[in-house]
């Protein structure tokens, strides 16, 4: 049940205006570290620009950014799609990675774990396998999983959603119900001790209110963080980006000043960390080639409420023609390969005609005996639509790809990317990438829509701003 916006929010403190973004710019690049994003699906760079995307992590990619001396980038895991084992062996292949490409270059890091503003994916295991196999055991880890542009927000230790005049803590909407990360608690405290069984105990985990973040200074908000004991959790409030770039200025400092910090993040931490300016969002014309007269394809296979109610309302756009629902029970038979090869010669006729068309798994649901049988046949889904991809001939003008997991698959998989660019945002939350040129579609503009953003008509919205080069 939602709780008024109003009475939670009228007796605290005003926000610190100070420009704390500028500052943290200059406080991460005195640093002289690279900022490393391990992501666990493709959509944290949701709120960044001109950033690189990776989604190899060999010896000889960390080696190659360390010597270029890229700032920051991001390498793409999309480890919620599967299981804790294969996430711990990713994790730890990464760190170990990370750790001798840095001795080999000489090069410091920060490393930041994002995942998702609520709150699935496999925690604490990913930050605790990253400290374990980089050496940074007594690093304190820094929970902050806000992000703004999805109007997800903390305040008293809490986790909400927020809506025009009430805040619904994530325990009480549809994604706490997730099939695979489940989880019961909103409070940030108790829901790290939930995700640990029991391990770490709420009563142990430091807590920095908004009020105390908006009144107090930044250096004793420092030596606060400093003062925390080794191997600790800890959780911020933060109701907007002024008291969020307040909080990380505050941990800059603190690893200023020889502070091991760990962060497991959501999207909105990271142009916090790095100082990035705000930029607005792009445009189609900035992103759309206007010699390409292909149709443009919209792709659907996030099943989340979110993407199912944004889906139908996309179809109003299209004709009875230009709409392809793929048949899952299909998919997981043995008619797989005859039914796909059809679905390919489909799409290529209509965007060669100039038409856009839009595919999307059927809406049914199909789950297993556990959650471990349930990804994989959310894999086999993929793996469907990675074929389809893989199998057209016929350059889109655009590629929309709603699913953070379905969205790394089919880059990934059905383009051949291993390294491309993020160019901003079409929507707030709703990233671009340039794909790069070892791809199946070099330069291709690739809209990663993530499942749990936007409201019922943002899909609708996005597909009629790149219809129109003008906009």
């Amino acid at each position: 049940m939602g709780i008024s916006l109003e009475h939670i929010t009228k007796n605290l403190q005003n926000e610190d205006t100070k420009d704390y973004r500028s500052l943290n710019s200059s406080l991460f690049l005195n640093s002289d570290k690279a900022c490393i994003v391990i992501d666990d699906d493709p959509t944290g760079n949701q709120t960044v620009y001109d950033i690189p995307l990776l989604s190899s992590w060999s010896i000889d990619v960390f080696v190659k950014e360390f010597i270029e001396g890229t700032p920051v980038f991001f390498v793409l895991t999309n480890s919620r799609s599967l299981t804790a084992e294969a996430t711990s062996k990713i994790y730890k292949e990464i760190a170990e990675n990370i750790l001798k490409a840095s001795e080999l270059t000489q090069r410091k890091y920060t490393i930041i774990s994002r995942s998702d503003s609520t709150l699935r994916g496999h925690f604490p295991l990913e930050p605790e396998v990253l400290k374990l196999n980089l050496g940074l055991e007594d690093a304190i880890t820094a929970f902050i999983p806000v992000m703004f542009e999805g109007k997800r927000v903390t305040i008293n230790g809490t986790h909400y959603i927020r809506g025009e005049d009430t805040l619904t803590p994530v325990n009480e909407t549809p994604f706490a119900q997730d099939h695979t990360f489940k989880y019961s608690k909103a409070n940030l405290k108790a829901y790290i001790e939930e995700k640990s069984s029991g391990r770490i105990n709420s009563e142990e985990v430091f807590s920095f209110s908004l009020d105390d973040i908006r009144k107090d200074d930044v250096n004793v908000l420092a030596e606060n963080i400093l003062e925390i004991p080794a191997k600790s959790y800890c959780v911020f409030d933060s109701l907007n980006y002024k008291d969020l770039d307040k909080v990380v200025h505050t941990l800059l400092l603190a690893e200023k000043l020889g502070k091991q910090i760990v962060y497991r993040t959501s999207s909105s931490f990271v142009p916090s960390y790095i100082g990035l300016p705000p930029k607005g969002l792009l445009s189609s014309v900035e992103v759309i080639d206007k010699n390409n007269t292909n149709g443009g394809l919209t792709i659907v296979g996030s099943y989340v409420k979110k993407s199912s109610e944004q889906l139908r309302n996309a179809l109003e756009l299209y004709a009875e023609h230009q709409i392809i629902e793929v048949d899952v029970k299909k998919v997981l038979s043995d008619e797989t390969s005859n039914y796909i090869t059809e679905v390919i010669t489909h799409i290529d006729a209509a965007l060669e005609n100039g038409e856009d068309v839009i595919v999307f798994t059927s809406r049914d649901l199909v789950t297993g005996k556990d959650s471990n049988s349930t990804i994989n046949i959310g894999n086999k889904i993929s793996v469907s639509l990675v074929n389809i991809l893989e199998g057209i001939h016929r350059r889109p003008r655009y590629l929309i790809v709603k699913g953070g997991i379905t969205s790394h698959d089919l880059a990934t998989k059905g383009l051949g990317m291993r390294r491309s660019k993020v160019l901003g945002q079409i929507q707030p939350g709703i990233p671009i990438w340039e794909m790069g040129e070892e791809t199946k579609f070099p330069r291709l503009p690739y809209v990663v829509f993530p499942g749990n953003v936007g409201d019922k008509s943002t899909l609708q919205t996005i597909i009629t701003k790149l219809k129109h080069h003008d906009q």
